[in-house]
């Protein structure tokens, strides 16, 4: 058994064939990608939180990137009392713990981290450009963003292809985003790259 069967077993949702290799060893629960990628990170990118609960079920050690994906406050506090550079660091692909927090929805998380240095506007080293801002909002976590707002964040920043978060927000539809950020200043007339602006995105997903 070796990393290559945990990734698959965790890319084909095979739950039986991933105990059965951890079974055989343990250790492999701390598996990573060549990336750096763990095992626990992959399971929740691919939205298998149940194949994570099986990872966690044999106790690898986690990083603040799991943690913070995790929801893990307490123990990101531990980690940040011995190593507070940990909040400006980049997991194997390109995302800081103050990204992975938003984007998977801990407001407690991403507090903890802001309050402990994170940048608010920190760019992901991935090419995508996203912030921290754009990662909450493209995954509909009001109460994060309502957290991020209160340290100031560049409302109107620009990811790859020149999309803001109110694009994001419009084009998911969600009202209650939209009229938070545009009372946060949100620009409505600004212009992707390609010429759309937010009611554009509006128009094509649908929503009135």
């Amino acid at each position: 058994m070796s990393r290559d069967d945990v990734f698959k077993a965790i890319d084909v949702a095979d739950s039986a064939a991933l105990k059965e290799t951890l079974e055989n060893d343990p250790s492999l629960a701390a598996a990573r990608s060549n990336d750096g990628l763990s095992a626990i990170l992959f399971t929740l990118y691919i939205g298998k939180p149940e194949l994570a609960e099986i990872l966690l079920a044999f106790e690898p050690e986690l990083d603040i990137f799991d943690l913070s994906a995790l929801g893990g406050a307490a123990q990101i506090s531990h980690i940040l009392a011995t190593n507070d550079k940990a909040v400006h660091e980049y997991s194997g692909d390109g995302f800081s713990a103050l990204h992975l927090a938003c984007y998977f929805g801990h407001a407690d998380v991403a507090q903890l981290l802001l309050e402990n240095g994170a940048e608010i506007d920190k760019t992901a080293m991935n090419g995508s450009d996203l912030r921290p801002l754009q990662s909450a909002v493209a995954s509909c976590h009001l109460d994060v963003v309502k957290v991020l707002l209160k340290f100031d964040p560049d409302i109107n920043i620009k990811m790859l292809g020149g999309f803001t978060p109110l694009m994001s927000a419009t084009a998911l539809g969600d009202e209650e985003m939209i009229e938070l950020l545009i009372s946060h200043g949100a620009d409505q007339s600004l212009k992707a790259n390609d010429g759309r602006m937010a009611a554009d995105f509006a128009k094509l997903s649908g929503n009135k």
